[in-house]
């Protein structure tokens, strides 16, 4: 937000949490209620994220939760990158302080006269690192609500719905204003808040109070009675059918397991892959066929058909693993099917296909301020990754190909099949290292023992690759040694830095910069893992050159 700025003006800046599309779309008619608050479309997922941001940032120096009419107005124009999206088209005109009694509430009247209150919601929300996310997450949505109809009893608004939506995003943005500083905080609490959506096919809400009753009551007497009853039924019925049982068991657990995600039919499927009478295929790998598919709502997404030889069990991993983790620079997934042996993962589309097509296409090339931008945000994935709450997240195949882009050339990490979750310190040693040869760590190649810094060796190489154009596709163990062999002589002055930048850039990049990105690929690629920094250092230097280049776009 400027300070002084003009009266017609937007007082929102929506720089800091920019607005993340949960995907493409081309259809409104699909009704959500995010929050259990505001009744919008399925095209509008995120956009009350980057609203509620926007007005938890200008809270702080204007104290209101909300704006006045006149100034919410001034806000309705298309919230880039999707141009579809604006406060009227998302149903949230009446989101203005001069619609309700809620509407008028302050962060110094959250701070003042509710200050009990608040401050035990702010104390729920404070940390989602000290128990397991998802019990934070229940106790944070809990208070939120439990903070909700208190504002309701105390304002007397009981009876009146609209009131009591609009109460909901006000204790949403106050407790939001208190830690937006806090992009990781940011991040955890925004990825917990669809818990408290309802009729949404992908969470399921259970208020903190009966957690306790569900877990010390009624599951003990529910499973001494499914006991029984499959015992039973197990002694009664023929052999023959133990492994058609024993199916359905496994699907059952499979079902609890995998909560998070929306189980597609075959149906589905199919109906979704074959849109437009002829199915259109984005790629192939080892594991699988990944296939463009629209959803009834219109959503556009990538369906991976799964091979049926494949003895990875990549499905089971990436769909058990990858179920509830979020993040602006992870590829999201948002369900699976597994019917009549065919199984099928539905992931986020990226309309921009991989880095490793752009890094080789002759018709255009990547700017510089682009390749930075990548940079930052693939170690900022990185990051999240291996500091995730439950326990630190190995890809184990960071490499071009798995790094897609959207249409405003974002980057999302993609393709977990291989990853691992280890302790937080932890070394684990596998027999089988598996990964993209080029991209793979020597030292876990030759013991077996992984850790988060193989990711880190991986995203050295492809550092070097973007900066250097070369060795983009087919890299084996000869051209990764040249690549690396490369950097560290030019690193060392022992070449010019021209022998290692792509000659597509014509020199239109910042010098010195560049040089600070290859000294930390250059850590990176170090054959010992000791030698290299942890992802936090790789991205606090990662994140200044990207500071450094805004600034220079600025000024140009």
């Amino acid at each position: 937000m400027a300070i002084g700025a003009p009266d017609d003006a937007c007082l929102l800046n929506y720089t800091k949490y920019p607005y993340e599309p949960p995907g493409e779309c081309i259809s409104r008619k699909v009704v959500v209620r995010e929050w259990d608050s505001i009744t919008t479309n399925s095209c509008c997922r995120n956009a009350l994220n980057a609203f509620s941001q926007a007005l938890a940032l200008q809270a702080l120096q204007n104290d209101y939760i909300f704006l006045h009419e006149k100034q919410w107005l001034h806000c309705q124009f298309p919230v880039p990158p999707q141009d579809s999206i604006d406060i009227n088209a998302c149903g949230f005109h009446h989101l203005n302080r001069d619609s309700s009694v809620c509407s008028s509430l302050s962060l110094s009247s959250f701070r003042t006269t509710y200050v009990g209150e608040y401050s035990s919601v702010l104390e729920k929300c404070s940390n989602f690192d000290s128990l397991t996310f998802n019990d934070s997450c229940l106790s944070c949505t809990y208070h939120i609500e439990e903070m909700r109809e208190y504002l309701m009893g105390q304002l007397h608004l009981k009876d009146n719905a609209t009131e009591r939506d609009i109460c909901g995003v006000a204790v949403v943005i106050a407790v939001s204003a208190n830690k937006i500083e806090n992009e990781t905080w940011v991040d955890n609490y925004y990825r917990c808040l669809p818990a408290l959506d309802k009729g949404d096919p992908f969470y399921f809400k259970i208020k903190y109070s009966t957690l306790k009753i569900i877990i010390w009551i009624i599951i003990p007497t529910f499973v001494l009675i499914l006991t029984l009853v499959v015992g039973k039924h197990v002694v009664k019925e023929h052999m023959k059918k133990k492994k058609k049982k024993n199916a359905k068991f496994l699907e059952g657990k499979r079902s609890r397991t995998w909560s998070g995600l929306y189980r597609f039919s075959k149906a589905e499927i199919e109906s979704a892959i074959n849109f437009n009478t002829r199915k259109v295929c984005l790629g192939s790998g080892s594991a699988g066929r990944v296939f463009k598919g629209i959803l009834p709502s219109g959503q556009i997404v990538a369906i991976k058909h799964i091979f049926k030889d494949n003895t990875s069990d990549r499905f089971t991993r990436e769909v058990e693993g990858w179920s509830r983790i979020r993040h602006p620079n992870l590829v999201c997934l948002f369900g699976c099917c597994e019917e009549d042996g065919d199984q099928y993962l539905v992931y986020e589309y990226c309309s921009y296909g991989n880095l490793a097509q752009h890094l080789q296409r002759s018709d255009s090339f990547l700017s510089w301020d682009i390749r930075v931008k990548i940079m930052r945000d693939c170690a900022l994935a990185l990051r999240f990754l291996h500091s995730y709450p439950d326990g630190c997240i190995v890809h184990r195949d960071i490499k071009l190909t798995n790094i897609l882009l959207t249409e405003d050339m974002d980057p999302k990490l993609s393709d977990f099949g291989l990853a691992k979750m280890l302790g937080m310190d932890e070394t684990r040693v596998f027999t089988d290292a598996k990964g993209s040869i080029g991209y793979m760590d020597p030292e876990y190649m030759t013991n077996g023992k992984l850790t988060s810094a193989s990711d880190v060796y991986g995203f050295g190489i492809i550092t070097l690759q973007i900066l250097s154009g070369k060795q983009v596709f087919e890299l084996d163990r000869d051209a990764r040694d040249n690549l690396t062999r490369t950097a560290k002589e030019v690193q060392m002055q022992k070449r010019p830095l021209s022998d290692f930048e792509d000659p597509r850039m014509e020199g239109n990049y910042n010098a010195a910069d560049f040089e600070s990105i290859l000294y930390i690929a250059v850590l990176c690629v170090a054959n010992s893992s000791k030698g290299r920094p942890t992802i936090n250092v790789v991205f606090e230097e990662m994140d200044k050159v990207w500071r450094n280049t805004e600034a220079n776009m600025v000024g140009t």
